[in-house]
């Protein structure tokens, strides 16, 4: 069920020129039609403060290699760094399980989806390289990513991702969705002389839950 629910992202915008920049991530189906991901992916150079690709498509895993589909902007968080997009026409509406409550830290978990992708023009069509990747870890902690008690809440993993993971899905053992990953904290990142950190942050499930009900999606 749940390799059935992840989707590649290519996101496109003509520069002119003949010239186009593409984007890239991962996204996961939480609703009949509707993924969720990581909002910066939709942005031109993966930046939220620029204009937002002209189109969007998506392919389910096991139709690598088939016609993508179009996909459709709902709504985006940009502080959360969360979107929902609409696959028009969806091939499946085979959908992942979302944790509705914060679980445990020291639990095993891994995601799966498409970092290192590439996407290369060639005759005037668009190759895009997506390999599934599996990558492993251990939830560390749930915090607010800052001193400010308004602060948004991530689950840490203890392990860095591959470039391009933005938009994985993260579950445990039980296929069960915790967070989606959205970035990394690394040495270079922080002042800390004595911090020796790599860490992944995800955004929790009952925050994905809880927008796509804003949103009037709702997730069994």
């Amino acid at each position: 069920m749940l390799r059935e629910s992840i989707y590649g992202v290519l996101c496109q915008t003509p520069l002119g020129d003949n010239k186009v920049n593409f984007g890239n991530g991962t996204a996961f189906m939480i609703a009949p039609g509707i993924c969720a991901t990581a909002a910066h992916v939709l942005h031109v150079e993966g930046n939220k403060t620029k204009p937002l690709h002209q189109r969007i498509e998506l392919i389910r895993t096991p139709d690598i290699g088939k016609q993508m589909s179009l996909g459709k902007l709902i709504a985006e968080d940009l502080e959360r760094d969360l979107a929902l997009v609409e696959i028009i026409n969806p091939t499946s509406i085979t959908s992942v399980s979302l944790y509705k409550s914060k679980i445990d830290n020291g639990i095993n978990c891994g995601s799966l989806g498409f970092p290192l992708a590439s996407v290369i023009p060639v005759n005037n069509q668009i190759g895009f390289n997506l390999i599934e990747r599996f990558q492993g870890a251990c939830i560390s902690a749930f915090r607010k990513n800052s001193q400010n008690p308004e602060a948004l809440d991530f689950y840490e993993t203890d392990s860095l991702m591959y470039g391009g993971s933005s938009g994985c899905p993260g579950f445990t053992t039980e296929e069960k969705v915790f967070g989606m990953h959205v970035s990394t904290v690394t040495d270079g990142e922080t002042n800390s002389n004595s911090a020796r950190l790599a860490i992944s942050l995800w955004v929790p499930s009952m925050d994905i839950i809880s927008f796509a009900a804003a949103n009037e999606i709702m997730i069994t």
